[in-house]
Formats: C-alpha cells, structure tokens, sequence
C-alpha cells in the first residue's frame, strides 16, 4: 500500500457523499468486442438538478449547467480501438508497455513495427476471476491527464483514423500543440472544437462536475438534495464482493482486495474488475464505479497548471480513499496501474429533439385529499410542452421512412382538419413525413390521433437516443415499454431497466399521480402543507380563453364568461374544416406551479395510471372541445390503449 501513497501528492481533504451507477447490461453493450469498430458508443447518464448547493462541508458540487457523464469508465475494449485508430506509429506515447507487462492490470498486447503497429486485449490473469470477466471490460490503466486528454480530442473529432495530428488526437476539445502542453501542463479546454466549430462534445470532467455526479443525490432533504460520503449513495462504508450487493466496490476492505478476498498480493493476479460489475449500486445519475476499481482524472476548475485531482478511490485504496472528503494532486504526465478516466459531455441531457423537461420536486407529498390523487415519493421530470406536430414527424421520418409497420402515422393527421397536421408523401421504402400549413403552420401545435401504443414507441425511440432505423427492439418496440409488436389489447408496465441502454428508462409515459401532481399541486398552499389547485393553471377559478401571456387561460370552450365560446376562432359555432389547436406554449402566461404549460385543455393527455398491465389506460386534461368541468383535477377517464382521436396527445415523464 505504501506504493500507492507514494505515487499521488495529496492536496487537501475535506468531506461529502453521494453516489452514482448504472448496470451491468450497459457495460455489456457497450463494451461487447462486436461494437469495438467506429463509432465507440459511451453511453452517457443526464447530470440535471442545475444550481445545485455545492457541499456545505467541501464547497465542492456546485454545476450551473446540465451535462451528461460516461455512466462507466473508458474500457480496455475502447482503448484498443483508440490505439488501433490514430497509433500505428504513436507518437505521443497512447501506448505504454506496463500496459501489458503490469499483470495486476494488464491489459493491451502490441504487436508489429513502427508505422504497422496492431493493439489488442490480453487477460486477466490469476487464479481468482470473476466467471463473467473479460479482456476488453475492465478499465483502462496506466493512462495520464494527457493520454485521457487525446481520447477526449479523438471522441470530439468523430474517432477519426490517421496519424496523431490536429485533426484526430491534437486538437479538439484540448489544444495540445499550445506551448504550455508541450511544457508538460495541463491546459483548458477549447469553447470551440476547431475541427467542428462547435463547442466539443467529449472532455474530462471538471471536479465539480465529478464531484456532483458521484456524490450529490437530489431526492435527499425533501427533494432539495444533498450529499453522501460515498459514491454508492450511503453514508456508510461501501463492502466489495462483485455482484448483487446495494453499497460494494472494487477497493481493499479491511485490507482484502475484491478480487480475491485475501490480504496478501500476488504480482501475477489481476485485481481489476470488468466495469459495471457491482450491477445494484446504482446512484442517482447512473454511474458505475466512481469508487474503485481505478481512481478517475478530472480538470479541477480547468485552469493551466502541471497538476490535475485525482478522485474515487482504486482497487487498492482503503475506505477513507473514496470518501467525498478524500481529493489527490497528480502530475499530469503521471500514469498508474490504479488510474483511469471517464468523461463528460456538453449535450443538454434536458432536452431531446426540441423536448423540454421540468422538475417536478417536493417528493412523498400528501395525497388530494378530495380526489386520492397526486402523491408521488420521488423528484421526477416532466414534458414542459405536450409533444408538438412537428416532434411527432422527426420520430416518423426516424423510423417509419421504409415502412410504417406498426402505423404510428395515421391518415387523419392529414385529413381531420380540426387538429390535422401531418403529410405523408413518398412510396415504400421512402416515405416523408412534413407538417402541412392548416389555417397556419401547423408544426408546434400538439399531435393527436395516437394511442397508448404510438405514445409507448415514442417514449422507446427518445429512451433510445431517437435512433434511425427500422421499427425494431432497437428503436420503437423496446427500451422503456417491452412492446415488441403489441399494437393493441394490455398496455404493460414500464421496464426497470432499458435493455438498449443498461439505465433506467430516460423517457416514460407518466403516472397518473405524476401528471395530476405536476398539474394540480403547489407545495405552498396551506400555510406551507401543500396543497391543489382544481384547475391546472394555479387556480380555483373557471379560466378564460383567450391566447397570449394573460394567466389562467386555456384552449377550450368558455361556457363560464361568454357562453360557449371556442377559443379558436372566438366563436360559437362548430365547423368541421376548421383547425381548433394553438400552438404549444401560446397561453404563455399560464402555467402549473412548476412551470409546465397546456395541462389545461387543448387536447387530453394520456398517463399510465398506476403503470401495472390493464387493458385500460388514462386520459386526464380537458379538450378544446369540451366545457370547464373537464379540465378538474376531479375529472378523469379511462379508455382503452388502442384508443385514436383528435382530443388525446402525449406529454412524456422524465428521468426520475
């Protein structure tokens, strides 16, 4: 152990905790040797909670901004591929020969001259393995500040074959042609990727960034978050048998390694474990071992200087080594058998195509007592806009542009036109989906005409990453709903885990406690005992409709103030060319207590009810066709899930 401690100039301690995690299927996914060819695929985890306090404790954790985080650490397998791309002559050293000749981690064999140099995995060694282990997932060691910095680059660039030059290795999201890199310092990262001309879209984490991922969990202190001393959500020392256990890593409790469960060292043992092997400790965020296993670089406040943090603990660190409080210096050219990385993103994980989500905090809140809705026990997110036109028709041209086998576009999109606006042209094998101009664009107007099943496949296909392809498991028929060609009968309950992606479903239908939560509650009413609203637009009281930034205003027929008036076109009669949707967002001054517009009419909303299997499913909302009763939070139906027509659309949940 003193060779661990002597290898990292320690800076400071303090404390905090929290913790992070993913599964054991996403380490499969994404590091099977079959998806070792370009493009990489690092599934990354959304990072939200924006504004966070920082740990009152360290001051460490503070993010402004939604991120997204590796939910492992970058692989053998990965590296290999990396190495294979850009150093056939290596001339910045990726490659270093404890990288094989170092059992207690190996590794990566090289094989070949200068110029033809070929990498592949080795290993593990020893007679104590783990039955699933393999060559390409453990994580990879003996890497420094600059040999991460080079795959962050590499990542950016578009894993790009070719020498080590500007355009694969040098530059990027770090410009290591600077004179301080060449001075052996680590620099800043670049705002814009001169490669792409945008900002870079792989880095290593800041330390804040880090920090926050591995030990900030949001739903603590009633949803306004708070800090662990571990990354394994607890407080208490984590234990480290690989396998089912709630709070294990890959570390040296009470001296034993987890590997091997001895406290003595073999030289000729492999100690790493492949990633993602501690398959139930699973954080908030959705990352694996940020303790253990390897310690991971991040970028401090990312200023220019010769040392960067080193955080998390290895496999030979003991417990107080993981603690939040627990942060080491390290030379940036530095490397180790116990050091590794992970990265970071820019994507706005709060938003998929153009879709906008809103926290929905104040967990375990009371029930309506009038009605038994709305209790929810954790911070959940929700759709700020129902899904719009336009959202709908970037899902069909994704994945109903050969064929539309499960009929997600239905003609009356095209033909209704009370709500129309959809237009499919093509033939077979090359359909278009556009929005069609009815009585104005028709584009961010909500889509309808979609049942629980359409809904169900567009919440797989944004859980997905909003793939193109054929309607498939891998797109629309599994992810968060295991549908796989179910388009009608029992609508069935959402997935633990998405098996496309090895996280939590990202996007769900909502409950139906989530939806009237976000519509009908506001924590403040009743001296600060919370309460609920009987319209979803913060009011007791019947709204108007007329469009623009008064409040409590919706989309329906005001049969209150003006005696049946519609609301498009402030009128009382009915005609059935006539187009009676607005635009998302058009009663911009009318909003639930958290911020979510149009929960009030315009079209009904589906939720899940409890989520169990039913061969029914509800409708919550009002309509643009229909009084003021049915907008009450004391209003609800349940229809079957094949159910299409004008007066039903889609809001989606979520991460939780």
């Amino acid at each position: 152990m003193k060779k661990h401690r002597n290898n990292y100039l320690r800076i400071t301690t303090m404390v905090i905790g929290s913790a992070l995690a993913t599964s054991a299927v996403a380490a499969k996914i994404q590091t099977d040797p079959k998806t070792f060819s370009n493009p990489i695929n690092i599934q990354m985890a959304p990072v939200l909670d924006t504004g966070n306090s920082p740990d009152p404790v360290t001051l460490f954790g503070n993010v402004n901004h939604a991120y997204t985080i590796a939910t492992l650490d970058i692989t053998i397998g990965q590296y290999v591929t990396f190495l294979n791309a850009v150093a056939k002559n290596d001339a910045h050293g990726l490659y270093n020969e404890k990288m094989s000749s170092d059992l207690l981690v190996a590794g990566i064999a090289r094989s070949g001259r200068p110029g033809h140099y070929q990498y592949s995995a080795i290993g593990p060694s020893g007679s104590f393995q783990i039955s699933s282990a393999t060559p390409n997932d453990r994580p990879i060691t003996y890497v420094s500040w600059f040999d991460a910095a080079r795959f962050a680059n590499w990542m950016s660039n578009g894993q790009p074959s070719g020498s080590q030059s500007r355009r694969t290795t040098e530059d990027g999201a770090y410009n290591l042609t600077s004179l301080s890199a060449k001075k052996g310092f680590a620099i800043t990262k670049n705002g814009i990727n001169p490669n792409t001309n945008s900002a870079p879209s792989y880095f290593i984490p800041s330390e804040n960034e880090w920090y926050k991922a591995a030990y900030f969990n949001p739903t603590l202190n009633n949803g306004t978050g708070g800090y662990t001393l571990y990354a394994t959500q607890s407080n208490t020392a984590p234990g480290n048998i690989p396998g089912i256990g709630i709070n294990d890593a890959n570390y040296a409790y009470r001296g034993a390694f987890s590997i091997t469960q001895l406290l003595s060292i073999d030289f000729n043992q492999n100690y790493l474990t492949d990633v993602g092997s501690f398959i139930n400790t699973r954080g908030p965020y959705g990352a694996y071992d940020q303790n253990g296993n390897v310690w991971e670089w991040n970028d401090m406040d990312g200023s220019t200087t010769p040392v960067r943090i080193i955080r998390g603990g290895g496999w030979t660190s003991f417990y107080t080594y993981l603690q939040s409080s627990y942060r080491l210096g390290n030379i940036a050219q530095s490397s180790n058998n116990n050091l590794g990385f992970r990265l970071t993103s820019s994507v706005n994980p709060s938003n998929s195509a153009d879709y906008e989500l809103v926290k929905v905090g104040n967990p375990r809140n009371h029930k309506d007592p009038t009605t038994g809705f709305g209790k929810v026990d954790k911070t959940f997110w929700i759709g700020k806009y129902e899904v719009t036109i336009a959202q709908w028709c970037k899902f069909l041209n994704a994945i109903a542009k050969v064929e539309d086998k499960y009929f997600l576009f239905d003609s009356q999109m095209t033909s209704a036109l009370n709500s129309a606006g959809i237009q499919k042209t093509g033939e077979l094998g090359n359909y278009t989906y556009t929005p069609i101009d009815n009585a104005g664009d028709s584009s961010n107007r909500p889509v309808t005409y979609v049942s629980w099943f359409d809904i169900a496949r567009y919440a797989n296909w944004m859980a997905n990453g909003e793939p193109n392809g054929i309607q498939s498991e891998m797109t629309t028929e599994n992810g968060t709903y295991p549908l796989n060609g179910v388009t009608s009968g029992t609508a069935i309950t959402r997935n633990t885990i998405n098996p496309n992606t090895g996280l939590p479903p990202s996007f769900a239908i909502p409950t139906e406690n989530e939806w009237y939560k976000a519509a009908y509650y506001e924590p403040k009413l009743n001296n600060g005992n919370g309460g609920y609203y009987k319209y979803a637009t913060t009011s007791n009281i019947a709204p108007g409709n007329q469009v623009g930034d008064m409040k409590n205003m919706a989309n329906y027929i005001d049969d209150y103030s003006r005696t049946f008036f519609y609301c498009v076109p402030q009128s009382r009669l009915i005609d059935p060319e006539q187009n009676y949707l607005v635009d998302a967002g058009a009663f911009s001054g009318t909003k639930s207590y958290y911020g979510i517009l149009d929960l009030a009419a315009s079209v009904y909303q589906w939720n899940d009810l409890d989520g169990s299997n039913s061969l029914l499913r509800g409708v919550r909302g009002g309509f643009w066709f229909a009084g003021p009763v049915a907008m009450q939070s004391l209003n609800f139906a349940n229809v079957s899930p094949n159910r299409e027509e004008n007066d039903t659309g889609i809001r989606l949940a979520g991460p939780a």
